[in-house]
């Protein structure tokens, strides 16, 4: 170790030379850095290191600010000696540094998951386009730091750097999210100094920054400067160790002291401990060790003392010392000072275990990217903190810091605050995984394994390293490990997100996305051999995307249980979403389908005026999925003018998907007009050397016999076509084809071109008057308008909406589960007529003394009877409370229960007194009372005519079609009460989940029709299950009495169904028959009784069975007594009591990025929805029921994929459901129990005007 850091450390006299291909080359990574180690900052007194004012402190600054720059679009494109003190940068921009320069409006900002953002070709980097970011900034040294060591630190510059100092050449740097130190004290003067940095956007490096995140760069951590004396403290390593008792505990510091003297130094180093009181902790005083050190050498000089019984750290008990270092010369004055937070904490893995402090941790954690919607990956210290804080009030316990070291601020709040670290390595190659086993990148993945462990190795948070994520699982993975190891033995224990399962190396085993089953039977011992004696941790278990997080009950119920099972991290914590200005093209044609321009493209001239120049960097135009694009007739026309440049991706022009149709280069070389029937038909043709880069006017023309081509008017190629033209579910876009552009695999680029006029219509069009023509234009677009219109949340290339809160911090729904499912108190009915409760208390250190107990009797969800309890259990053991209740007499029609909660005692630095930490309900046994139902006098009637039945009472008049079965009129007093429906539904919005291909093995491929949408979306809608259309088969229609009808309906639904076809000839079609019975009372009520029955080819799985009411938008409000107060699905419903709620519409709606299925509420007894006059429907089940109220349509929320495209309905929509399948996650999808199968179902149902 010593000669490695003399050797660091010892070249700071000379410069350094940069060759031109430094970022193409695996074995040059970093050139003139210092070693790494722990950053401090080095105050000149104990006393200013006590008080640690980084602002006041004389031997540090902090370089962010405002710096020169300016980018260009590839390292050739710098301005020549940029680097030198006199170089005019008069006309460069500013720019607020840190940042990352594409959140800055500088370049184009790409979402990727599994590919790389340019063509993959390691350790190659594209010559033609490597954005590159020149900084300059001048600082002055103070006189007082004369004879001082100075150190420039780099904590996060992404994605290769040069530095130079006053035009000197003084290091490079590979990396990005690794702190990048240089000494630069030969290069400075006293005064001002020019300091000049080029950023390179792609490096060989790169390679191993292939994170599911969004691509950017740019220096965007802090930039310090550092004075320190002549013989200074390079590093330290704190080290406690608890004996066997874990009682009293060794501390060990080490300090690595470095001379640039020209003499032998000597000195003492001095270290004390604080508590929070400022007390020494240490019973015999300072520790104090001599040392002495040759010129331009180090030493290292290690201290320990027995610590008895000190306080001890964990997630629970966060608590901190203060360790004071001090250097004194040989003269006995301090030349440097500095303090760390430490904490008493140890490590350990063995037999099947990982414990912190020798007791076994159960860790409900998450994956947390950094990442702003305004500032990318330079995250303001606010907004870390505000993530902290979110995790632990819903009992998160754990971070995997996803896929890098996170800023180390970060980590300092997770020592503050309480919070186990799983610290990340900075390598994914994800589809180059073959580079771990290349010898030649090795000491790159080292590199970023020794820059990360000596930085983050005193932060007892920091509990288990992981050696990166799915970047293979080669020889150079077990270097990561090893290397780590030799830097910090104090953590035995190192994991690894790697896809591969079974890794030897690593301390720590998954799985990743299993299923709950499978985890048990590892928990068993039935996956690994006998003798392989390692915890498991499952670093990424449940993916949360969009509307999701099913099924989390099912796997703590095994993680409780098993001693092996440690827990695992959700994927993610953060939604991806960058805040981009919504850049509207108005469509000229009737149709209005308006354009979103996506990334960044230009202005600039075209054919008739402007036209839209595409970079070929995520730069497009999307529309919104809207019936008149798609066009599923026999004939099509697009036209447009065109500059096309010719670039590694071809290029494409307009295009709805693979599957439907679109004109693009099938090649470098060949031109493609294409539609899809049965199959996909294609018109090519060859285009000419002078096809780019000049205008040209390109007309396909499918006339219902023939695709025909046209470049600048001529017909160039023809081929014959029958049959319809296929609509499937992807967005019709210029300069992208949606469907297989997206994020997951589309390296690269996408397309490069100027265009001008666009125009599609759904009719074969003559060339000769397709401008002059209106007849059919479903789209126009001339670029000659554009206009802005708030904001919204880009995804990128089809990016996934991972995440459990959305960009601007609110929480989504799904938080509220991983609270419950974690949640340290399990309380469980041991005789609760009596209010006996058996409590296990699951905390790892916490006795439930230093809580509160809480508890209520609530009646259909009104508190009747509330009261506090003292519960005084330790930490991992079992015991019994009783709640001195009184048992309630109640209706006969109402339910009783019992609700204990866990709260607070008094404020934490994380949440207030009172926070919630865990509950329980359970229903109370009471005696009844019975009341007498009021009797109705009134009457009811029943006519028909040719096309409708029309019940009639005293306050009421109901109409029924005939040939549907639908209500056309439900008056109450006067009042219409229905808007349309009761309408039949298996359909609803695709969730994220739905149509995802991550987890579409879970499906099988049987009824999938290629490109009509991915995963379980494809088998709906290809059976039809999206547009449903009820028919009347037969019908009876019965006056029982004079206070009760009966109508007895058949009722088939099928979305291709014509109605004169018979059900005995329905074998060819999905068809779900509706045996219905509808009981029509004299007060007005109505009664469903309902028998479904499925017919023909059917799903895997029904999205859901109910019935959607259009009821007036007026009824926007809503009261329900089931789960709530928030969203929640059978899979996704223990976090939400049963009780008593209200809400609105516009409140019921959850604004997930890409819309989709929302706002569910299950295990619903009643609810009522109504007007601001208290007039509405009350709706009953026989069983427990679903129900959601949206403002948006169905088909509205089916077709958007951007909030921005959904439009309010003019009704209020009403579902409510018998059955709704889970969310599921996007790896691992609905478990089995969770997915409503088709098969018969009976419900009945009750609906009340008032």
């Amino acid at each position: 170790m010593f000669l490695i850091l003399t050797f660091y450390l010892n070249t700071f006299s000379q410069q350094v030379d940069f060759l031109p291909n430094d970022w193409q080359n695996p074995a040059v990574f970093e050139k003139g850095q210092n070693a790494p180690h722990a950053f401090h900052i080095p105050y000149a007194s104990a006393d200013d290191a006590i008080q640690n004012m980084p602002k006041k402190c004389a031997n540090y600054k902090l370089l962010n600010g405002q710096w020169k720059f300016k980018w260009v679009e590839t390292p050739k494109q710098v301005p020549v000696d940029f680097w030198q003190p006199g170089f005019d940068a008069i006309g460069w921009d500013e720019i607020e540094v840190p940042s990352n320069w594409q959140m800055e409006g500088y370049g184009h900002p790409k979402f990727r998951n599994v590919a790389i953002s340019f063509e993959n070709d390691p350790p190659n980097i594209p010559d033609y386009y490597n954005p590159t970011g020149c900084y300059k900034k001048k600082f002055t040294v103070p006189e007082s730091w004369e004879n001082k060591e100075v150190m420039l630190r780099f904590e996060g510059i992404k994605s290769a750097s040069y530095v130079w100092v006053n035009g000197q050449r003084v290091g490079y740097n590979q990396g990005g999210f690794e702190p990048a130190e240089f000494n630069i004290t030969p290069f400075i003067k006293k005064g001002e100094n020019d300091l000049s940095v080029q950023v390179i956007r792609f490096s060989d490096g790169s390679y191993l920054e292939n994170q599911d995140m969004w691509r950017l760069s740019g220096i965007f951590r802090d930039v310090k400067l550092c004075a320190q004396p002549k013989t200074f403290i390079h590093d330290h390593y704190v080290v406690t160790d608890f004996d066997e008792y874990y009682k009293d505990a060794t501390l060990t510091v080490e300090t690595h002291i470095q001379n640039q003297l020209p003499e032998v130094a000597a000195g003492e180093i001095i270290v004390d401990v604080y508590d929070p009181e400022g007390r020494s902790i240490l019973k015999d005083g300072s520790l104090r060790e001599d040392f002495e050190v040759d010129s331009m050498g180090n030493v290292k000089v290690q201290l320990s003392a027995l610590v008895v019984e000190p306080p001890q750290w964990s997630a629970e008990f966060p608590n901190l010392f203060v360790l004071l270092v001090q250097l004194k010369n040989a003269d006995g004055k301090v030349t440097e000072a500095f303090t760390q937070k430490i904490g008493f904490r140890e490590v350990e893995h063995k037999d099947k275990i990982l414990t912190v402090n020798g007791v076994p941790v159960k860790l409900n954690g998450v994956n947390s990217h950094m990442h702003h919607p305004e500032h990318g990956q330079a995250v303001p210290l606010e907004t870390l903190k505000q993530d902290l804080l979110l995790m632990k009030q819903h009992n998160i316990n754990c971070v995997r810091t996803c896929h890098y070291p996170p800023t180390p601020e970060y980590i300092a709040l997770a020592d503050e605050l309480g919070m186990y670290i799983f610290d990340e390595v900075g390598d994914e190659a994800h589809n180059n995984i073959w580079l771990s086993e290349k010898p030649e990148w090795t000491e790159m993945y080292r590199d970023r394994s020794r820059k990360l462990v000596y930085r983050d190795r005193n932060h007892p948070a920091v509990i288990v390293w992981s050696a990166g994520n799915e970047s293979g699982s080669g020889q150079n993975i077990n270097e990561v490990i090893k290397t780590g190891k030799a830097i910090d033995p104090s953590r035995p224990a190192w994991m690894y997100g790697g896809n591969a399962f079974y890794i030897p190396f690593e301390d720590l085993v998954g799985p990743r996305y299993w299923i709950p089953v499978d985890y048990k039977n590892l928990a068993q011992g039935k996956v690994l051999p006998a003798n392989d004696i390692r915890a498991s941790f499952m670093d990424e278990y449940l993916a949360a995307t969009g509307n999701g997080l099913g099924g989390m009950d099912e796997y703590w119920e095994y993680i409780w249980k098993y001693p092996r099972l440690t827990g695992g991290a959700i994927w993610d914590w953060i939604s991806p979403g960058i805040k981009t200005p919504r850049w509207i093209l108005p469509d000229l044609s009737p149709q209005k389908n308006d354009g979103q321009i996506m990334g960044r493209p230009l202005f600039q001239q075209g054919v008739y005026g402007w036209g839209l120049e595409f970079s070929g960097h995520d730069d497009w135009v999307e529309f919104y999925r809207d019936p008149s694009l798609d066009i599923t007739g026999n004939q099509l026309t697009i036209d447009f003018w065109v500059k096309p440049s010719e670039i590694p991706q071809p290029n494409v022009f307009v295009a709805k998907g693979a599957h439907s149709y679109g004109i693009q280069m099938a090649d470098a070389e060949t031109l493609e007009f294409y539609v899809f029937g049965n199959e996909r038909i294609s018109a090519k043709t060859k285009v000419g050397e002078n096809f780019y880069e000049n205008w040209h006017r390109i007309t396909g023309i499918c006339n219902g016999s023939q695709l025909q081509l046209y470049i600048d008017n001529k017909r160039v190629a023809t081929t014959s076509f029958s049959g319809n033209i296929s609509s499937t579910p992807f967005p019709l876009c210029i300069g992208r084809e949606a469907e297989t552009q997206d994020q997951g695999e589309h390296s690269g680029r996408l397309s490069k071109m100027v265009i001008d006029d666009v125009r599609v219509f759904n009719r074969a069009v003559n060339i000769n008057n397709i401008e002059k023509e209106k007849s059919g234009l479903v789209l126009h677009l001339n670029f000659e308008e554009d206009k802005k219109d708030g904001d919204f949340y880009a995804v990128g290339l089809g990016g996934r909406t991972y995440g459990i809160i959305w960009p601007d911090r609110t929480v989504q729904p799904e938080i509220n589960q991983i609270k419950r499912s974690g949640q340290p108190v399990k309380i469980e009915a041991v005789d609760i007529e009596n209010g006996v409760l058996k409590v296990t208390n699951r905390h790892h250190f916490k006795n439930l003394n230093e809580l509160e107990g809480f508890w209520q009797v609530k009646v259909d969800g009104e508190t009747s009877q509330r009261g506090f309890f003292d519960c005084d259990i330790p930490a991992g053991e079992t015991g019994e409370v009783t709640i001195d209740y009184r048992r309630p007499r109640i209706e006969s029609t109402t339910e009783c229960l019992l609700e204990v909660s866990f709260v607070l005692k008094e404020d934490r630095n994380w949440a207030p007194k009172g926070h919630e930490i865990a509950w329980e309900q359970f229903a109370v046994p009471t005696d009844f009372y019975f009341v007498d139902e009021e009797e109705n006098n009134q009457k009811v009637t029943a006519t028909e005519d040719e096309n409708y039945i029309r019940i009639n009472g005293n306050d009421f008049s109901y109409s029924i079609n005939k040939k549907t079965g639908s209500f056309v009129s439900l008056k109450y007093k006067g009042t219409e009460y229905l808007e349309g429906g009761p309408e039949f539904m298996v359909w609803r919005a695709p969730i994220a989940n739905d149509i995802d291909p991550w987890g579409s093995y879970m499906f099988g491929d049987s009824n999938v029709t290629p490109g009509m949408g991915r995963s379980i979306d494809n088998q709906l809608r290809t059976l039809g299950m999206r547009d449903l259309v009820s028919v009347v088969d037969d019908y009876e229609l019965l006056q029982v009495s004079e206070d009760e009808v009966t109508l007895k309906m058949d009722v088939f639904a099928n979305s291709s169904l014509d109605p004169s076809k018979r059900k005995d000839q329905w074998f060819f079609y999905s068809a779900f028959e509706q045996k219905q019975t509808w009981t029509f009372s004299a007060d007005g009520s109505i009664h469903l009784d309902q028998e479904v029955i499925p017919h023909g080819p059917m799903p895997e799985m029904l999205q859901k069975v109910g019935l959607q009411f259009q009821l007036p938008k007026s009824f926007n409000q809503v009261q329900w007594y089931g789960r709530g107060p928030f969203e929640n699905y059978p899979d996704r419903k223990t976090g939400a009591k049963v009780g008593l709620y209200h809400s609105t519409t516009d409140s019921m709606y959850v604004p997930y990025i890409i819309p989709q299925e929302y706002g569910n509420r299950s295990d619903v007894r009643w609810l009522k929805v109504h007007n601001d006059d208290d007039r509405g429907l009350l709706i009953q089940g026989n069983e427990l029921m679903n129900f959601s109220l949206h403002k948006y349509t169905t088909d509205n929320l089916s077709r958007a994929m951007y909030t921005y495209q959904l439009e309010e309905a003019p009704t209020t929509i009403l579902n409510v459901d018998y059955e709704v399948s889970g969310v599921g996650g996007t790896a691992i999808r609905q478990l089995q129990k969770y997915r409503v199968r088709p098969d018969v179902k009976k419900y009945k149902l009750t609906i009340k005007p008032f």
